[in-house]
């Protein structure tokens, strides 16, 4: 998309890889992708922003590692 910024970040969890790409600019969302046994590399789950990305998991493992990619700590 024209005018937006496109920035992958790659985390683990619990053993899990997991994509996280940030999209900012004149559109903004989060996708979060499993990459860990996910062999036809589906689609993740897409937030407005990371309060619902981390509103969505439960693991706080999973909610700090996000939030220090909000804070750009990772």
């Amino acid at each position: 998309m024209q005018n937006s910024t496109y920035t992958t970040k790659e985390i683990t969890v619990k053993g899990n890889i997991f994509s996280v790409l940030i999209v900012s600019g004149s559109i903004n969302y989060i996708m979060i992708r499993k990459e860990t046994n996910n062999p036809y590399k589906t689609a993740g789950k897409q937030f407005e922003n990371f309060d619902k990305a981390q509103e969505n998991y439960k693991c706080p493992v999973m909610k700090t590692e996000l939030l220090k990619i909000e804070l750009g700590l990772n």
